[in-house]
């Protein structure tokens, strides 16, 4: 099939966050109609649709050369204008949590210190999620994603390790990525949604089984926990954008930590997706790229949309597995699933604001001829929509429907 190139303006909409953040239930009978968290669900499996039949159209089109040249171009700005600027941000908001915590002793530490690092937590937490569609890459490759984003919280090896009463962990030690990353340091920082009080770092812990753990305890290793977080997420950067004259310090943090930059063909990851179809990278054509970013299986905007339906919602809502949902402390949950399709939106855009970028898939698609491209919008932004609705918090929402309380289901048994 090819396609038509047609000319023309195209205008577009603003789909700014305010559309979205709808997610606060007052209603407690809310939290017993399970039509919310189905529709949810349906909608991501529309957006997994809509991207899987917009990628196909690309790859069995006849490709004119012009619209190769502009498919390059929308790479380049994916690139330049939401992925490295989006590890930008997030390495930011890391370093400043890291800021926040750093020097505290159980002693010193503040309530405003604690405000504070929630606050910031849930900036990079936000910036992480809205990474997830572009998960191929640097996040896969060098098992940044499991690394620190890895749930549920094992909390039964988390209290193991803080039993010992040590807070001077190896990187060797601590190996295991389900009491990393950001979910450990939720534990730590929130409890029912709330900044924790500081008052419980100055003795012991009130959450069920940790009444033996010292506050001091939880302080360092979340503290440590916070520096292998920033680590990784500078790697992000500097994996994507290579060394620059900004990013020096911390492409020297990346490199002393001896963790990689390059792919096997000693490209960064920007400059691989930007060359894709020539010898230098690892895609052989420009629509092997294309699938990458936007239907493979992993790692791509299907990729997340898939996870988002058939595991964050359905493996709690659908299946019981209520220890499975993710950001359970913070009740961060619902805005954790509409940053992914706000990931999935950013890249379709080409932009953090919304707004479609002259070199986007949202333009490429209205300049030639295919409804596909609005399809794909619609079922993206009704997403949002359709997660916004669910019942917040979602741990309470899965809780009231299965008759479980998050930290009564003990299970270890993650669904494949």
């Amino acid at each position: 099939m090819s396609v038509a190139l047609l000319l023309g303006a195209v205008s577009f909409s603003s789909c700014s966050d305010s559309d979205d953040d709808n997610n606060k239930q007052t209603d407690e009978a809310a939290f017993s109609d399970k039509s919310y968290g189905q529709n949810a669900i349906d909608a991501c499996a529309k957006v997994v649709n809509s991207l899987t039949a917009a990628n196909e159209k690309v790859g069995n089109a006849k490709l004119t050369t012009a619209q190769s040249d502009e498919l390059v171009l929308v790479l380049k700005n994916l690139v330049d204008n939401v992925i490295v600027p989006t590890y930008t941000q997030l390495a930011d908001d890391a370093e400043a949590l890291q800021k926040t915590l750093k020097g505290f002793t159980v002693n010193t530490l503040t309530q405003e210190a604690v405000n504070n690092a929630c606050t910031q937590f849930k900036a990079a937490r936000q910036h992480w999620e809205r990474s997830e569609a572009f998960l191929m890459g640097a996040a896969s490759e060098f098992d940044i994603d499991p690394t620190i984003d890895s749930w549920p919280l094992n909390r039964s090896l988390l209290l193991t390790y803080l039993r010992s009463g040590r807070t001077d962990f190896s990187d060797e030690e601590l190996d295991d990525a389900s009491i990393l990353g950001f979910h450990s340091l939720e534990f730590f920082l929130f409890r029912n949604g709330q900044p924790r009080k500081v008052e419980e770092f100055k003795g012991n812990d009130t959450y069920k089984n940790f009444t033996s753990i010292s506050g001091a305890s939880e302080l360092a290793y979340a503290q440590r926990i916070c520096e292998l977080l920033v680590q990784r997420c500078y790697q992000l950067q500097v994996a994507w954008e290579g060394q620059t004259t900004a990013n020096a310090s911390r492409y020297a943090v990346v490199e002393k930590a001896g963790l990689d930059v390059v792919n096997a063909k000693g490209l960064t990851f920007g400059d691989n997706l930007k060359q894709a179809g020539t010898a230098v990278s690892t895609f052989p054509s420009i629509t092997d790229a294309i699938e990458q970013v936007l239907s493979a299986n992993e790692g791509s905007c299907v990729g997340i949309a898939s996870e988002v339906g058939t595991a964050k919602i359905a493996n709690p809502f659908s299946a019981g597995y209520v220890f499975y949902v993710e950001s359970p402390f913070s009740y961060n949950s619902i805005p954790d699933f509409q940053d992914n399709m706000r990931s999935i939106r950013n890249v379709w855009y080409g932009s953090l604001d919304g707004r479609a970028a002259s070199h986007s898939f949202s333009q490429f698609f209205a300049n030639n001829a295919s409804a596909q491209g609005k399809t794909v919008e619609n079922a993206v932004n009704d997403a949002i929509e359709k997660i916004g609705k669910m019942p917040a918090p979602f741990v309470k929402y899965v809780s009231t429907i299965w008759k479980i309380a998050y930290e009564d289901d003990s299970r270890t048994d993650v669904p494949e």
